[in-house]
């Protein structure tokens, strides 16, 4: 039952003594908030919240570990359109999976992709004047190429040209799904 609105207010008592200021205010409350005031002591534990927290990061990480491409468009949203392009599929042998084995397949596509880009009036650039390619490599091989930042439809010739010159060195094979992107023109300095 509910008791009078009195009831609920702080009690004060004429002259507190030295030992009894903290406790003056915090009589109406149960034992446990009071010790929760006192120096040097902490808040009691909340184990369901830690167990709630712990849980929600553990579907994040799953989720993003699921969708790595997508977590990427997830971070670059709008400002960085992606418009894909075919990709040819190079035979040969492929070189091992190590940064060195993928700026080299990088440095041999550059010269070729670049010369698909010439002549191209409507091709846009982003903020430091390059135009970025992208391959996603799966462990069976190059899956999809695109570049970022062109606005406008990419005539199919240069994107036929493009997906060639990506496609015509043999990439790198990753134990999962990774994503290289790199610049087709300009170099980031």
């Amino acid at each position: 039952m509910a008791g009078k609105y009195s009831d609920y207010l702080p009690s004060f008592k004429d002259e507190p003594e030295e030992g009894d200021k903290k406790e003056r205010d915090f009589e109406r409350f149960a034992p446990w908030v009071k010790e929760a005031f006192k120096e040097g002591s902490r808040r009691p534990a909340r184990p369901l919240m830690r167990i709630a927290a712990l849980l929600i990061m553990i579907l994040c990480l799953a989720w993003s570990a699921s969708r790595p491409s997508k977590i990427k468009g997830v971070l670059l949203d709008e400002e960085h359109p992606r418009a894909a392009i075919p990709i040819g599929i190079a035979v040969g042998d492929s070189p091992p999976w190590t940064v060195d084995g993928v700026r080299s397949v990088i440095e041999a596509v550059q010269p070729e992709a670049a010369a698909c880009l010439q002549g191209w009036t409507q091709m846009a650039t982003n903020e430091d004047g390059m135009v970025v390619a992208e391959v996603v490599l799966t462990p069976t091989g190059p899956d999809e190429a695109a570049i970022y930042d062109q606005v406008g439809p990419i005539p199919g010739p240069i994107a036929n040209c493009l997906g060639r010159a990506i496609g015509s060195k043999s990439w790198p094979v990753p134990p999962q799904t990774e994503s290289v992107v790199f610049p087709i023109l300009g170099q980031k300095g």
